[in-house]
């Protein structure tokens, strides 16, 4: 059945048999016959010895053993299933047993009940066995086999019934095994087709129609050539951001329709893998080089620019971005996971198209991504994440004013490294909420023990964030009787996006006597207008700026301004990355209130007085 539906569709290389879905169902299937054989089957043959028992205790009947042969045929039919298994090699007994009890019945006396029993429950016992198409042929072949044997014996071409079977019983048995052949044919019917729509659902996409990735990973023949590869509607987000979350499925169709309709042209099959990403899968005469997979994908993708999405009185430009890569025979590796690589490539580097190259960059950003988050996750199980503590120290010479908080992670050789090479993996995974909960708890701590100021790195992803914001409650009130606070520095290489929430935010920390800073100033997109729409209290430097100061005019004259507009402003400044004698003498003139590097302390735990200074 299903064979059949995959090919009406043109997924006649679906190799269905091998998903999960369809084991499971096999496995449900296979149960229930067993059940068939194990139970009913062998209920229905006791029943001509039970009749036969009855009427030879009634009438005085010496009782036939042969009505004993059908049940013991079942039980031991029950017994190899049991020892030998072969379900589907057993109901075709089953079957022949049946056949056979058909024809032997009629030439033993008093043989109609055996007659009329196989009759009745032959239509259940063949289509509940081997479905709607096989059982039918087998229940119409037997009971034709039987019609013709009673037309012979009838006309005296084989040896006469001893069970007489007359024309009135014959029809009526006839037409009543007829009934619930068709009852039980159009319920089987019915569920096939049930299967059939609930397989529609777990293979195609509901809003696309589009066959999904479990069908593109059972498609792939490992003796063939392909080029596959990732198509991501990248302004997606934005089109819907833009014009409302319904508007999401008629993108998705205007795609697969437009994907769908090259595929003739192109000798492609489109698969729906997420809401805007869509696979292509090319079969190949051969192997293909980069650069023919590169023109063929462009190709594709001059061909989908040339519509664009009509919207009322406009139309709209979908913006395409590619990952690809060829397959060969015998290619253990999956494409998807070397087309999405591809595919993150196109993205970093501002590609339309990049085509997955076996080289030692991909494999060693794939490998240290993967142990990166095997890292993460080790720490967090066994509690080896580690806080270390920077001081910052007044630039009068005066003491420390505050410690900067940071996270150290344990790597499987048992050394520790900073967090800032995790933060991608972090965040890509949902990790992130960890680290922060972690540093700041920290914070807390080392507030109740040595009452200092300690400052932690946040992002816009944790000011948005409800529970980020029930955290700080929590460690306000485990702090609230220190003199020590807590200083948040905020990226400004993060976009600072979601204004409203962020002068909220620190308007609401400052209720509690926390103070704001902007980390890494000079580095991100906003600049300026960060320290004009926002009430921050600091302004850290961005580091680079500090490093190019002793030998670089205008980054020296651009701290200059920073400080001169700060100063203005009523904000302090720290200077990061005060590494060497050499820019510690070229900040001494700048004006700066804070410095902070290795010149002066390494990041370090906080181990007793001697560590915590003049706070």
């Amino acid at each position: 059945m299903l064979d059949l539906r995959f090919r009406k569709v043109g997924l006649g290389a679906f190799d269905y048999k091998r998903t999960p879905w369809f084991q499971t169902i096999l496995s449900e299937a296979r149960d229930y016959k067993k059940t068939l054989l194990y139970f009913v089957f062998p209920a229905v043959a006791a029943i001509p010895p039970l009749l036969e028992a009855v009427i030879s205790l009634v009438y005085g009947h010496v009782f036939p053993l042969y009505c004993l042969a059908p049940l013991l045929i079942s039980l031991i039919q029950v017994a190899a299933i049991r020892i030998i298994g072969k379900v589907e090699f057993f109901s075709w007994l089953s079957m022949a047993s049946l056949a056979v009890a058909f024809v032997l019945s009629a030439y033993v006396e008093r043989g109609l009940s055996v007659v009329t029993l196989v009759m009745v429950f032959l239509p259940v016992f063949c289509l509940q066995l081997h479905g709607s198409r096989r059982g039918s042929f087998l229940y119409g072949g037997i009971s034709l086999a039987f019609v013709l044997a009673w037309g012979f014996a009838s006309l005296g071409l084989l040896p006469p019934w001893k069970t007489y079977l007359g024309p009135v019983s014959f029809v009526a048995l006839a037409v009543g095994s007829a009934l619930l052949y068709l009852f039980s044919l159009y319920s089987e019917r019915r569920q096939e087709n049930l299967v059939g729509k609930l397989t529609d659902l777990m293979v195609f996409s509901p809003s696309t129609g589009l066959p999904n990735r479990e069908v593109l990973t059972f498609s792939l023949d490992p003796t063939l050539h392909y080029v596959f590869a990732i198509i991501k509607i990248e302004n997606f987000s934005d089109l819907v951001a833009l014009f409302g979350y319904e508007f999401s499925d008629t993108i998705s169709q205007f795609a697969s329709q437009q994907l769908s309709k090259h595929e003739i042209r192109y000798g492609y099959r489109t698969y729906q893998l997420k809401y805007n990403e869509y696979g292509v899968l090319i079969l190949r005469d051969g192997p293909t080089s980069t650069v023919n997979a590169i023109q063929l994908l462009d190709e594709i993708v001059r061909a989908l620019d040339l519509e664009a999405l009509p919207w009322e009185q406009d139309r709209i430009r979908l913006v395409y971005r590619v990952g690809g890569t060829s397959i060969s025979p015998g290619d253990t590796r999956s494409p998807l996971s070397m087309a999405d690589i591809a595919l993150k490539r196109a993205e970093h580097s501002q590609s339309v198209i990049t085509v997955f190259t076996d080289d030692t960059h991909e494999r060693e950003t794939s490998y240290n991504y993967v142990m990166r988050f095997s890292d993460l996750v080790t720490n967090r199980e066994n509690g080896t994440f580690r806080a270390v503590f920077q001081p910052i120290y007044k630039a009068d010479g005066s003491g420390i004013s505050w410690y900067e908080a940071l996270l150290r992670i344990k790597k499987q050789d048992g050394t520790f490294s900073s967090i800032y090479p995790y933060l991608e993996v972090a965040r890509s995974t949902g990790f992130y909420h960890y680290l922060t909960e972690f540093i700041l708890r920290k914070s807390a701590e080392a507030i109740l023990e040595f009452d200092i100021n300690v400052s932690v790195n946040i992002s816009i992803a944790d000011i948005v964030r409800s529970d980020f914001i029930a955290l700080v409650e929590e460690i306000h009130h485990m702090i609230r009787d220190r003199a020590g606070r807590i200083i948040f520095e905020i990226l400004e290489s993060d976009e600072l996006v979601e204004l409203d929430k962020c002068v909220w935010f620190i308007d609401y920390v400052s209720r509690f006597g926390f103070r704001i800073a902007i980390d890494d100033f000079g580095s991100g997109y906003s600049n300026y207008i960060n320290l004009l729409n926002l009430p921050i209290d600091i302004v850290k430097i961005d580091g680079s700026l500090i490093r190019r100061i002793r030998s670089d005019e205008n980054a020296k004259t651009l701290v200059e301004g920073i400080v001169h507009f700060c100063k203005k402003t009523n904000k302090q400044t720290v200077a990061e990355f005060v590494e060497d004698d050499e820019v510690y003498d070229s900040l001494q003139n700048l004006n700066i209130d804070y410095f902070q590097g290795y010149y002066f302390s390494r990041p370090k735990p906080l181990s007793g007085p001697s560590e915590v200074g003049d706070a």
